[in-house]
């Protein structure tokens, strides 16, 4: 990237970004990492669980990399964001290298899913990306059932416990073909009417939205976003 767009870039983000501080990091088993902003504008700013948090990663560009947070709390401008450090990409490089005392710009929040709409019976299914909107369902509602795929399913589950979930969760290896996922997911469902939530990889968005119209019963609503894909970054 040329010096002029990397000043282009920095230019525009002056205007159009707001400033954070990195207040707490902690981090958690399964390649986890997480981190409490604190910032004025928080406390003025309309907080919707499951809406999202862009932050600039990396100054010299404007990719923005996206994020859900677990919690927000309007009278001390914080706000808590998970994320998942083995992913790759600026987002991961960020979280790992987090410290006490860091600036960060962020874009937010804005309207991505909103979990108020979420009546009755629930059944999440996401991934190690998905742990922030996880969170935010699970302060919400606890008739929730999680299904969750990880590289690393027994440092998830520690993870789990740590930010609080203490719902029926069930964490699985990732699976290519997505077979057992939709085999447990179809069995959690059986005779109930429901929500059903999908967010992670879009491969897996895509095969539960498709497999659920064959449940019985098929779900009430479902709420499905993509947050990446396999060789391609920034979906959201």
């Amino acid at each position: 990237m040329s010096a002029l767009t990397e000043r282009l870039a920095n230019l525009v983000g002056d205007v159009l970004l707001g400033t954070a501080q990195v207040t707490g990091v902690r981090s958690l088993p399964g390649g986890l990492v997480l981190v409490e902003l604190t910032a004025g504008a928080f406390r003025k700013a309309t907080w919707t669980p499951g809406w999202k948090l862009r932050i600039r990663a990396r100054r010299g560009t404007m990719a923005l990399r996206t994020y859900t947070p677990i919690n927000a709390d309007i009278e001390r401008g914080t706000v808590e964001l998970i994320g998942f450090v083995h992913a790759g990409g600026p987002g991961a490089q960020w979280f790992q290298q987090a410290a006490i005392g860091d600036t960060c710009e962020i874009f937010g929040p804005h309207r991505s899913m909103d979990l108020t709409s979420v009546a009755g019976r629930a059944l999440f299914v996401g991934d190690e990306t998905s742990l922030g909107l996880a969170c935010a369902l699970h302060r919400l509602t606890g008739d929730a059932t999680y299904l969750i795929e990880a590289q690393d399913p027994a440092g998830l589950s520690e993870a789990l416990s740590e930010v609080g979930i203490d719902a029926p969760v069930t964490v699985l290896a990732k699976d290519a073909d997505h077979t057992d996922l939709v085999r447990r997911a179809a069995d959690r469902v059986a005779g109930h009417s429901y929500t059903l939530v999908v967010t992670g990889d879009a491969a897996t968005v895509h095969t539960l939205r498709r497999a659920s119209r064959n449940w019985s019963p098929a779900p009430e609503r479902v709420l499905g976003k993509a947050y990446w894909a396999a060789g391609r970054t920034g979906l959201d």
